[in-house]
């Protein structure tokens, strides 16, 4: 079986790296494919018979071209499945399915409402046609599903749930890693680290969280606001502008995320939109205590109260009042980690995802035949 997995982005992260080391540890043919100019991921060399490819395409007018090489791609090399992550990536599979139509054509929905509150009314409508007009369709979450079927009125009942999967061996406590980010930071020892990882986009909930965190300052002096992520929001800039010089850092982004949630003492994930909530996985699985808006499959990842906190979206005092209830109840605190760590690491593992992709991959190409 050969497998190629485009996605509009780099394919540098853990996810690619998971679902490789998987896939090729049972035999199957990798080919990781970029919709930008890229390069192949530094840890592709540790594996055998995994291909790369780059379509360069540098802008939306080079998008018809990246759609012939896809297309000439997965001929040349008998690609069995095409599996997309993310937009474009996604249209582009739509098309090149159509030049070599022996290959299955999967799309991957990693979101929910974030392309109706972000996009245009070509954007929301691009996105259920393809995922209309895929051979197959995923998604990271129940609710994500619920959303595609409710709100997307996508008419169809084989959309499949294939949870993410991580490895945590490299999310982990380490108090080394911890120190070393501190100080890097700027932190001191007693300092109070409320700490979020997500690239700056409005449907994030990085304002929400600054202005929850003017609130937690005035009984927490030492409290201190780690950011880490791409990008910038003027607003965002704005609003923590107001806020006392040095109390707000923003780390933009780093390769070693497991080492920049060891420097945090908290988590908080503000998002007013999301599909699976990634980071949430990673918070708990370094061990930290989780407050997370109820949007996307955060329900799914999170008992609240026992391994974490759910609140409202949008709601800047429940984020203040969780997180100076939970920084009170030392207690309270270490059972709800602990609870998060051991609840990941026993659901949401790398080998899971690989079996569950492993499982349809091979029902997909035996209804092929």
């Amino acid at each position: 079986m050969h497998v190629c997995h485009i996605c509009d982005t780099s394919v540098e992260g853990d996810y690619f790296k998971n679902i490789t080391a998987g896939l090729t540890k049972n035999g199957v043919r990798v080919t990781l494919v970029e919709l930008g100019a890229g390069s192949p991921p530094a840890w592709m060399s540790e594996f055998t018979g995994v291909g790369y490819f780059s379509l360069n395409a540098r802008g939306k007018l080079d998008y018809p071209f990246a759609v012939r090489r896809l297309g000439r791609l997965l001929k040349r090399e008998n690609v069995d499945i095409l599996h997309t992550h993310l937009f474009y990536s996604g249209l582009i599979g739509v098309f090149a399915k159509r030049l070599h139509r022996k290959t299955v054509f999967a799309l991957m929905r990693h979101h929910t409402g974030v392309v109706r509150m972000l996009g245009s009314r070509f954007h929301i409508a691009a996105d259920r046609w393809m995922a209309e007009k895929a051979d197959h369709v995923m998604t990271v979450s129940e609710a994500a599903k619920t959303y595609m079927r409710d709100v997307d009125g996508i008419n169809r009942d084989d959309i499949d749930v294939v949870y993410l999967g991580f490895d945590f061996d490299k999310l982990s406590p380490n108090a080394g890693e911890r120190a070393r980010v501190r100080q890097e930071c700027g932190f001191g020892a007693n300092d109070f680290v409320i700490g979020y990882v997500g690239n700056f986009a409005p449907a994030k909930g990085h304002l929400q969280l600054i202005g929850a965190f003017a609130k937690i300052m005035a009984e927490l002096p030492n409290a201190k606001l780690l950011f880490v992520g791409r990008g910038m929001l003027p607003e965002v800039e704005a609003a923590a502008a107001m806020l006392p010089p040095g109390t707000t850092i923003f780390a933009g982004w780093r390769n070693d995320v497991a080492a920049c949630l060891n420097a945090m003492d908290f988590f908080v994930q503000p998002s007013l939109s999301e599909a699976f909530s990634q980071v949430l996985i990673e918070a708990m699985g370094v061990g930290l205590p989780v407050i997370a808006t109820d949007v996307g499959g955060a329900s799914e990842v999170i008992e609240s109260g026992v391994n974490g906190i759910l609140i409202p979206a949008d709601d800047r005092d429940a984020i203040a009042s969780e997180i100076l209830n939970l920084q009170r109840d030392e207690n309270l605190r270490k059972a709800i980690a602990a609870s998060g760590m051991a609840s990941v690491r026993e659901r949401f593992t790398a080998e899971k995802m690989v079996e569950r992709h492993l499982e349809l991959y091979k029902s997909w190409t035996e209804e092929k035949r």
